[in-house]
């Protein structure tokens, strides 16, 4: 079984720093600042994220989905190995939770623009290798299954932004009996 754990990245408490910008409304500069950091190291991901996020809060779709499925390419290039994913990438290890939460924002991005077999084979990717599922990808995985659309998703699960975990784990265990190849449930 071949684990990936990734190590430290430098840049890291460089994106701490700049998240100060967004919180005092300065975008061009943290998107200029962003752009350095994936140049410095294009192996770390929060900052394909951010910059995903704030295209996409400007409306800027398409530049989001650049910048996002860039991100996607190099966090492959890193874990893969002879072009096969590693058996766990886990949530556990701090250092794997940029990787992570970039693979998790590529498949709901691929889930967004209306591709599901995309969307599903990069989350189930996901909760495959990284079983303990603190993230929640299962839900996601759910959402599709149930043919649910993104936004629908949202509106039925987000309250204010946050998730309602009692909600979501109340409603998997009652739909996700019905995809036991899926989701090793246990009854």
């Amino acid at each position: 079984m071949r684990e990936f754990v990734d190590r430290e990245r430098k840049v890291a408490e460089r994106l701490s720093e700049l998240k100060k910008l967004l919180r005092d409304g300065r975008i061009e500069e943290l998107k200029e600042e962003l752009k350095e950091l994936i140049e410095e190291d294009p192996y770390y991901f929060e900052p394909y994220v951010l910059l995903s996020d704030i295209y996409d809060m400007e409306g800027k779709v398409k530049e989001a989905e650049l910048v996002l499925e860039k991100g996607y390419r190099k966090a492959l290039e890193l874990i893969s190995e002879d072009g096969r994913l590693p058996d766990r990438l886990e949530w556990r290890h701090p250092t794997n939770r940029h990787i992570i939460n970039l693979l998790i924002n590529m498949g709901i991005l691929y889930w967004e623009v209306g591709e599901i077999d995309r969307a599903l084979k990069v989350l189930k990717e996901v909760y495959r290798m990284n079983p303990e599922d603190e993230p929640g990808v299962r839900y996601y995985i759910l959402g599709i299954l149930e043919g649910m659309s993104f936004d629908e998703f949202e509106q039925v699960f987000s309250r204010d932004g946050e998730y309602d975990h009692k909600d979501l784990e109340q409603w998997f265990e009652k739909h996700s009996i019905h995809y036991p190849e899926v989701f090793k449930v246990s009854r």
